[in-house]
This record gives structure tokens, C-alpha cells and sequence, in this order.
């Protein structure tokens, strides 16, 4: 009976190899991080969302768009303006951008009617913002050029200030529909001996993508 209680106990202390407690909580924690970066994020239905690097609204980020937008005059609502063009967005801070655009322009008023170009540049300051839409503060100005004085007793380069509000709403893919109304004047800031200036109301919308 020794002899056996002796050689199981000489096979049982081969056998025995001491647990490495560093190793083995190391290899846990590694295991445990693998294994939450692969699980995806969901929202509160349980319902997988898809996260991207390049998130709207973030500083440092760039988009750009396409955009339309019809005014009246205040005073004579038979001038009307029609323009389309395209804006590029870069985010200053988080929901605050800074933007510059080109649009080409078509100008219906008393006189010779006319067409040109418009570049512009002003901030846009998202104030309020929620999951899939924004309310939006936003100023400027421009530099406008046509083909013959607008209005037709005023000169064919002008200066366009602008300010107005509007809303951005999530369609999918990071893009935004975007609609607006804003103050829009054209004059020229007494360069020109005559500066009659123009003043109307202006809806306008469009599209912003990311780059």
C-alpha cells in the first residue's frame, strides 16, 4: 500500500506546473479588448450603427455642396434673382463653418435684365443641434460680377452682404438637405458714382456631402 501512495504522488508532482497569475490575467484582458472592439455599436432598439472617422459637424472637417436659391426685391418684387451654385464647408470649430461659394446668377429687373458670377464667403454657426437635424445661424458677403449694372441705374460689380437662418436634416450617407432664408443686398458701397443698391428676401436649398 506505501509503494502505491508513493508512486502516485512521485506522477502527480510530475504533472503539476504552476499557474502564471500575470500571464494568464494579461492574456484575459487582451482577449476581453479584442473581443469588445469587434462587437459593433448599437442604439437603444439593439439596432447596429455604423461609425465613421469623419463625423458631421466635427472640427477640422471638410464637405461640400450644391445649392439654389430664388429672391423678390422688397421694393419692386417684379426684380427677381436666381442663382445655383456650388459651396465648399470647412468646420473652424464643432458645428461652426466656414463657407465659400460660386454660383452663377440670373438677375430679372427693370432695365436690361442680367446674368454673372458670385463668390461668396460667411460662417454658419449650427446653435442647436440634434441627431438627424440642426437649426442654423448664418452671415457674409460676396463679390458680384455681370454682364450689366445691377440695378440697371447702379453699377456691374457689387458687393453682396448676406445673413439669414435655416435647417439641416440627416438624409443618410453623412449628407444634408439644407434649406434657408436669408436677407440678400446688392450694391456697390458708393465705388460708383451712383449706388442705388438692392434689397430681397431669398429662399434657397441644397445638398452637402463629405469628402
Amino acid at each position: 500500500m506505501i509503494q502505491v501512495l508513493t508512486i502516485i504522488l512521485t506522477s502527480a508532482s510530475a504533472e503539476y506546473k504552476p499557474i502564471d497569475i500575470a500571464a494568464a490575467s494579461s492574456l484575459t484582458f487582451t482577449y476581453t479588448e479584442e473581443l469588445l472592439a469587434e462587437q459593433p455599436v448599437k442604439n437603444s432598439e439593439g439596432t447596429p450603427l455604423s461609425v465613421s472617422s469623419s463625423v458631421w459637424g466635427n472640427e477640422g472637417t471638410w464637405r461640400w455642396g450644391l445649392q439654389a436659391g430664388y429672391a423678390k426685391d422688397f421694393k419692386h418684387s417684379e426684380n427677381t434673382l436666381v442663382d445655383f451654385g456650388v459651396e465648399f464647408e470647412y468646420f473652424v470649430a464643432n458645428n461652426l463653418s466656414l463657407d465659400m461659394g460660386l454660383a452663377g446668377i440670373s438677375i430679372d429687373q427693370e432695365g436690361k435684365n442680367t446674368r454673372g458670377l458670385n463668390a461668396t464667403l460667411q460662417l454658419r454657426w449650427h446653435c442647436i443641434t440634434e441627431d438627424r437635424w440642426s437649426f442654423f445661424l448664418e452671415c457674409g458677403a460676396g463679390l458680384l460680377q455681370t454682364s450689366n449694372k445691377v440695378p440697371s441705374e447702379g453699377s456691374s460689380f457689387n458687393f453682396t452682404p448676406q445673413a439669414g437662418l435655416g435647417f439641416t436634416f440627416d438624409i443618410g450617407n453623412q449628407a444634408r438637405w439644407m434649406i434657408g432664408a436669408k436677407w440678400h443686398h446688392i450694391s456697390n458701397a458708393n465705388t460708383h458714382s451712383s449706388n442705388p443698391g438692392r434689397d430681397s428676401g431669398m429662399v434657397w436649398t441644397g445638398i452637402s456631402f463629405p469628402f
